[in-house]
């Protein structure tokens, strides 16, 4: 199961600095890339600029507690796979991260066998999920779960982005998309100013990438991603 994780990103948050140095390897020999906060406050940071794919969360941290990260998270995704690890098994805790549709949970003390045991549970649920493929004219295709597209075998490089857009086109197919949503699903960073220009550029270097008119102006609105 550890090669199906390798073309997925992973955030792991601990404030224990021991711990953290331990997993870290563990966790590296897995993912593609390995995110690391400290506390909760910088977890989310992150989350919003990389998009991870999976998320290990401590229950307890500074600033933003686990459970209050998740709940932020799964306001509009539902897509990334969460792990929280907390020190206590109360019913009443459990009980609320369930609600908030985490994936999994691990109770301390943590053993690599516990942790090896859920990585093989996340590598099987994201293998099935990756199946998920939106087909275009000319052999082109995209894995909205990867976020890569094809032509036929072969892979066309696109910018983080151009990935991003790509995916909420995918997730969108047909309807049209607002110039502000566009906005906030590519540009992470909320606090930074985004021209409409900007927007314009991104959509111009994605559909060169694509089939010919499969993107269109929307007047007034923003874009559509015809695929019909």
């Amino acid at each position: 199961m550890r090669e199906n994780l390798k073309s997925f990103t992973l955030l792991y948050a601990e404030d224990d600095e021991s711990i953290q140095i331990e997993m870290l390897e563990y966790f590296s020999s897995y993912f593609k890339e390995v995110y690391v906060a400290n506390d909760g406050r910088e977890a989310l940071e992150i989350y919003k600029k990389n998009k991870p794919d999976v998320m290990i969360l401590d229950i307890y941290m500074p600033h933003i507690s686990g459970l209050e990260l998740t709940k932020i998270v799964r306001e509009n995704d539902y897509k990334t796979k969460i792990v929280l690890i907390t020190a206590f098994s109360k019913n009443s805790v459990l009980l609320e991260a369930i609600n908030l549709d985490i994936n999994y949970y691990i109770t301390k003390p943590v053993t690599l066998q516990n942790i090896k045991e859920m990585l093989n549970k996340i590598a099987l649920d994201l293998s099935r999920s990756s199946s998920i493929i939106v087909e275009f004219k000319n052999n082109l295709s995209f894995n909205i779960t990867s976020k890569k597209l094809f032509n036929h075998n072969e892979e066309i490089k696109l910018s983080k982005k151009e990935s991003d857009l790509l995916e909420l086109f995918c997730k969108n197919i047909n309807k049209s998309i607002k110039i502000e949503d566009i906005m906030a699903y590519c540009w992470s960073d909320i606090n930074s100013e985004v021209s409409f220009e900007s927007v314009k550029s991104l959509v111009s270097g994605l559909r060169k990438k694509l089939t010919k008119d499969c993107i269109s102006n929307i007047y007034g609105v923003g874009y559509i991603l015809n695929n019909n």
